[in-house]
């Protein structure tokens, strides 16, 4: 297992979606590189650099709103794995979501993460 990237998780609400993103990219200076709408939960995804940015309505992000970072890696029952092995509690179990796979955990300090395995794109024949 490899966390391939790690980003904070922040939250805004949607009246302030496009607003948040502009200051993220304007601080890092990096333009947004994926936005995704997660049907499920009617949730907007953004990545800007080292920054995901959640948007949605209100009492929507509360339910979100205690994980801290996500953690993207190659394999997340490797990843599974090892956090049980290592001391960190499994918040919610290995799960398909949009885009991928993806477990919440809370570490030995406290720090809650989602770590998130990308759907492997399909190579055309």
């Amino acid at each position: 297992m490899r966390v391939l990237q790690q980003a904070i998780r922040v939250y805004a609400e949607r009246d302030r979606w496009e607003t948040v993103i502009q200051f993220y990219e304007s601080l890092q200076g990096v333009q947004c590189e994926r936005r995704v709408h997660i049907a499920e939960t009617n949730v907007e995804v953004a990545k800007v650099g080292g920054v995901l940015i959640l948007g949605a309505d209100g009492d929507a992000l509360d339910k979100f709103r205690g994980v801290n970072a996500v953690y993207y890696v190659d394999s997340l029952d490797e990843c599974f794995t090892w956090l049980k092995t290592n001391g960190a509690e499994i918040i919610h179990a290995p799960q398909t979501v949009t885009g991928g796979r993806n477990l919440t955990a809370c570490h030995p300090d406290g720090l809650v993460v989602e770590y998130f395995e990308p759907a492997k794109k399909k190579e055309n024949a």
